[in-house]
């Protein structure tokens, strides 16, 4: 746990650095604030909310990946279709859209268990040719 919370604050301290040097540009210091983390809300949270609740035999690296493929994916398709349906695109809405994935995820998390992976390492079959290589490996053991 204790872990989890260094690496979060490291994070943050990474994502306010990076503010700091985008308010040397163009910017002010508040809009660059607002473009690193909105861009960390957007295309990261949501796919790293369903990464880290249904994957949990997957490496930090394909987590990170899997996230930003899963945010790209889900985000824009989800309002797409809300504003198919007459819901307006605005900031507030976009918001609300992207805690109401993750708050779906979390709640489907709660109610749906997934079921362990049954891997299996034997394989059996009755293909002639399998048989045959078979026979053909033991008995070079036994040259």
């Amino acid at each position: 746990m204790e872990k989890i919370i260094r690496n979060s604050l490291f994070v943050i301290v990474i994502l306010f650095i990076t503010s700091i040097l985008l308010s040397f540009t163009q910017l002010t210091f508040w809009e660059s604030i607002r473009i690193i983390f909105g861009l960390v809300f957007v295309l990261f949270l949501p796919g790293f909310v369903i990464v880290s609740l249904f994957f949990k035999e997957v490496d930090t690296i394909e987590k990170i990946a899997l996230s930003f493929a899963l945010s790209i994916a889900i985000v824009p398709l989800t309002i797409f279709y809300l504003n198919k349906i007459g819901i307006k695109i605005n900031t507030i809405n976009s918001l609300l859209t992207i805690f109401a994935i993750i708050a779906i995820t979390i709640i489907l998390r709660k109610f749906v268990k997934p079921k362990p992976l049954k891997t299996s390492t034997s394989f059996k079959s009755n293909n002639k040719s399998t048989k045959h290589l078979k026979n053909i490996k033991t008995k070079e053991k036994y040259k």
